[in-house]
């Protein structure tokens, strides 16, 4: 078996509350409303850059930069450690681990955010690499950056990536490795549906006997 890449937020952690937080207070600095609840729950997923895009309704790249920066400076100073991690995660990513499995991370969240957020919830030393955006928002698009990072592995072996919003699934089905969209995190059932992922799993267990070569039916 290749590389199992694992997306970060609503996969491993839920990072909403932290989030959520910090962009309400960036929103209520630059005085904006308070975002609804329904505004926030797109904002789980996509870069943090199109997020305020369209909450401001703005195209203006100096207010989303500077929109940015406040939400970094709150998100840094109080947000980043309000999380949970998901019930069954570090179980799962020990069990892959103690199979020799190798383990990467693969978000759109800035590489030193998540390298923090991982290292905080001892689960840094499970991962043989941890890849992340840039600051400057480079490196957002998951296709792009999974292509980039397939070119450097055996593309003869069963990669895999594993995350819970459609961007996942299509970077996977993009870059033809097999994909699984797991239901606990962000993403809604329906969406994760018309992602047409290979499996679509309801808890980390589930990922057991699609990982470590055992018979599975998909449910």
């Amino acid at each position: 078996m290749g590389d199992i890449f694992f997306d970060l937020d609503g996969t491993l952690l839920n990072t909403q509350a932290g989030i959520s937080e910090s962009i309400q207070s960036t929103l209520t600095k630059l005085g904006y409303p308070a975002p609804s609840a329904v505004e926030l729950q797109h904002c789980f997923g996509p870069p943090i850059r199109d997020s305020f895009a369209r909450l401001m309704d703005s195209d203006n790249g100096d207010l989303i930069e500077t929109a940015v920066t406040h939400f970094r400076e709150h998100y840094l100073q109080q947000g980043i450690y309000n999380y949970q991690l998901y019930p069954g995660i570090a179980a799962l990513l020990m069990q892959l681990a103690s199979h020799g499995k190798t383990l990467r991370v693969l978000t759109i969240k800035p590489q030193p955010q998540a390298e923090r957020l991982l290292q905080h919830a001892q689960l840094s030393s499970l991962f043989s690499s941890i890849h992340g955006s840039h600051l400057d928002g480079s490196r957002s698009d998951k296709t792009q950056h999974l292509n980039s990072l397939l070119q450097h592995h055996q593309r003869d072996k069963q990669h895999w990536m594993i995350g819970d919003r459609s961007n996942d699934i299509q970077a996977a089905k993009a870059c033809n490795i097999n994909s699984v969209a797991v239901t606990w995190g962000y993403g809604e059932i329906a969406e994760l549906q018309r992602a047409n992922s290979d499996f679509i799993i309801h808890h980390p267990d589930q990922l057991i006997p699609l990982l470590i070569n055992e018979p599975v039916i998909n449910i």
